[in-house]
């Protein structure tokens, strides 16, 4: 069992043995076998979050120091100067590893405080001995430098500033998705990092942190290297990301969790619905179906393989998870998850109005809300109700600007469906108890 789930255990145990439902004997058989639950202690945490905060400060005034006065200086002392940032910061991590090896908040602090000196000593050098480059040159260099850092010492600061630093690199080549396509073999760096993260423990700060920052990273880096070489590429591409995050959010069965601790569950449903509403509208079908988000680039050039392939392997590796909830039966996750195909579909069916697409998305985003609702008064859940409410209030409301009814009647239909919002509410509370 989860360790959050352990934790849920542990302080229910002491009521039902209260009430009769356990024995002593059972509860302590319990303990027993689950054993005690080591958690990161909220000084633990404090003392990471102060101890990065404190790298990041000292790594600033490091850098104002070495510039005060950087010109009057011989070219020989620039060049050692320029390397003492760097030395300072293996000394300090080599300290850490000697003397603090179980300590987080000393790992995570002077892992980000040896990643900014690198960099540093990079800028310095290169200024030093004019060394030919631009801003994308460099930011590869040092993120390629720190990313040892995350393995030697397990730290997941330096993951995070290594997944920035190659989504601004592959920024400078927004235009050119032959170079900017490396995003995606240099991503891949992290992934062990990442997964070894999730197996010491999947709802603590450290892998929210990783999830969200991955989920952000790649969504922008997929902006800068993917679908630049086939017209209305994204169309098929975003919901096929963002199913690969909701269905990886899913994979784990543990339910005692709320939603900021499983980002990629959240972010990827959130995403897969705002795609899916934004196709119910004309101008998707008839303008950005017909023409890439960035360059248009000649797509019988070799330079397009590269996108096609990650394009693809994007769109297969959703099809296989989408597949395999299929086959578990998981309709509520299917339910989300089947975007991509649709949009495959419709994709395909657009023709010259886009009209077919308009109407498979609207009766989608239609079933979807109305299946969410009816799920939440199944399970007696508020928060399930009040978002399958939502997602029907929103479609109505967008398709009624978007059409030529008088204010009267979209009136009436606003005043209908916030009355549905309160009725369900209040009937449901009273299901579950809380209004008398």
């Amino acid at each position: 069992m989860n360790k959050q789930g352990v934790k849920w255990l542990y302080k229910e145990v002491p009521d039902l043995v209260v009430k009769g439902i356990l024995s002593q004997e059972t509860a302590d058989k319990l303990r027993q076998h689950y054993g005690q639950v080591k958690g990161i202690a909220k000084n633990t945490v404090t003392l990471i979050i102060l101890g990065t905060i404190g790298a990041l400060l000292i790594g600033l005034g490091i850098i104002l120091l070495i510039g005060h006065n950087w010109e009057d200086l011989s070219r020989l002392t620039r060049g050692v100067i320029s390397f003492l940032p760097l030395v300072a910061g293996q000394a300090l991590a080599l300290w850490v590893m000697w003397k603090r090896p179980g300590s987080a908040a000393f790992k995570e602090g002077t892992a980000t405080f040896l990643s900014l000196m690198v960099g540093v000593s990079i800028a310095l050098v290169c200024q030093t001995y004019n060394i030919p480059g631009d801003a994308g040159t460099f930011t590869l260099s040092w993120m390629l430098l720190i990313a040892p850092i995350v393995y030697l010492m397990q730290a997941t600061l330096p993951a995070v500033i290594y997944l920035i630093g190659i989504t601004v690199w592959a920024g400078t080549y927004w235009n050119d998705s032959f170079k900017a396509i490396v995003f995606w073999p240099l991503a891949t760096v992290i992934i062990p990092h990442f997964v070894w993260s999730l197996r010491q423990e999947l709802y603590v700060l450290r892998s929210i942190i990783l999830s969200l920052v991955m989920i952000i990273c790649a969504s922008i880096g997929a902006s800068f290297s993917l679908g630049k070489t086939w017209d209305g590429a994204w169309i098929i591409i975003f919901p096929s990301l963002y199913s690969i995050f909701y269905f990886l959010g899913n994979l784990d069965s543990n339910k005692i969790t709320v939603n900021w601790q499983r980002p990629m569950r959240l972010i990827g449903a959130i995403g897969l619905f705002i795609l899916a509403f934004i196709f119910t509208f004309k101008d998707v079908w008839k303008y950005g179906a017909v023409h890439s988000y960035g360059i248009i680039r000649n797509i019988s050039d070799l330079s397009a393989i590269p996108d096609h392939i990650i394009s693809l392997a994007i769109i297969a590796v959703s099809m296989l998870l989408f597949y395999d909830f299929v086959k578990r039966k998981n309709i509520t996750v299917c339910l989300f998850g089947v975007v991509p195909l649709i949009a495959i579909v419709a994709y395909f069916l657009k023709g010259s109005t886009g009209i077919l697409p308009i109407i498979i998305f609207n009766v989608y985003l239609l079933f979807l809300s109305v299946s969410r609702i009816a799920s939440g008064i199944r399970n007696n859940s508020l928060g399930i109700i009040n978002s399958g409410m939502l997602m029907l209030a929103i479609l109505i409301i967008a398709r009624f600007f978007d059409s030529d009814i008088s204010f009267l009647i979209k009136g009436l239909v606003f005043i209908a469906v916030g009355v549905g919002f309160l009725v369900a509410n209040v009937a449901l509370a009273r299901r579950l108890g809380g209004v008398k």
